[in-house]
């Protein structure tokens, strides 16, 4: 049987409402702080869950205010886009956690959030879920080739991803998370700019140069990120990337680009952020691998220019 605990969700998109739904629905108190006209949306209706064909809707509390908590809580999770990071820490701050974990792109900022944070309670990590959000509730699935991704932290790590696990999510730990973002910074602006370029993800799946591009960008990426420095982690995204010959990796991201993982998990976020969350991580990736030229150029052509120059 789980043992409840008490968290504080900051953030409710997609990710946030879909995280705390899970864990509430796990047997945990779960609050979720929200502004704005969802807040309305979501004091008036509750959260509500759509996934394969089924609906849930999990006993979440919904607050406006860190100061309507009841008390201190286990953990709080941010589950904000990236762009929302700055105006989120603020209210993040005044949450009584004993342990802090994001579940956002942090890119080149993990380190300075971390600090600001705490080091001693925060872990890094991601979300390994995708979908839509409407008038109905959340549509979402999860990301079967990215599951949740949690920083090791000297062993606070475990109590986080046990809860995780026990909500039904799949997890896996990383020892450098902040490696692992910056490698998913590349990786999600290289595939992101060419699905913008192409308009979506299934024509550019049908594209085979257009996709080759693609993986030339991401390798340019990735081995800029080695030369500096930076661990390329997952290993199986450096492989498939930089080790992989084109004559199999392009077809493999075809298939990729016009299965569920392009269509549901990629598309959709990077056309929705296309001018926020996006931009800054098209930005991110350049300041991180130096400015690549090849994936400079790439980022250039789908309307992403060096906002300075190199």
């Amino acid at each position: 049987m789980t043992q409840q605990r008490s968290m504080a969700v900051v953030g409710a998109g997609v990710v946030g409402q879909v995280y705390a739904g899970r864990l509430a629905e796990a047997g945990h108190r779960v609050h979720l702080i929200s502004r704005g006209a969802t807040l309305t949306d979501l004091t008036r209706e509750g959260v509500r869950l759509h996934r394969d064909g089924r609906t849930s809707t999990p006993d979440v509390d919904i607050v406006a205010d860190p100061a309507d908590l009841p008390g201190e809580v286990d953990v709080a999770y941010l589950a904000v886009r990236a762009d929302q990071v700055e105006s989120a820490l603020p209210l993040l701050e005044r949450v009584p956690a004993r342990v802090v974990v994001t579940l956002v792109n942090l890119a080149g900022e993990a380190r300075p959030v971390a600090d600001r944070l705490g080091r001693e309670r925060t872990i890094l990590g991601f979300s390994g879920v995708g979908g839509t959000r409407g008038p109905d509730g959340v549509t979402y699935h999860e990301v079967k080739q990215q599951p949740t991704t949690i920083g090791r932290a000297g062993g606070r790590e475990q109590a986080v991803v046990a809860d995780l696990r026990g909500a039904g999510f799949t997890v896996d730990t990383v020892d450098d998370p902040v490696a692992w973002l910056a490698t998913h910074a590349v990786f999600i602006a290289g595939i992101g700019a060419a699905i913008l370029r192409s308009g979506d993800s299934t024509t550019l799946g049908r594209d085979r140069a257009a996709t080759s591009q693609m993986v030339l960008a991401v390798r340019d990426g990735f081995q800029a990120l080695s030369r500096l420095g930076t661990p390329v982690i997952p290993t199986p995204l450096k492989v498939i990337f930089t080790q992989v010959p084109r004559l199999i990796s392009v077809p493999y991201w075809q298939r990729q680009l016009r299965g569920e993982l392009g269509t549901l998990a990629l598309e959709p976020h990077v056309l929705s952020t296309r001018d926020t969350e996006f931009r800054m991580l098209a930005e991110a990736a350049r300041e991180l691998t130096g400015w690549s030229p090849i994936l400079d150029r790439h980022l250039a052509s789908a309307g992403f220019s060096a906002e300075r120059p190199r």
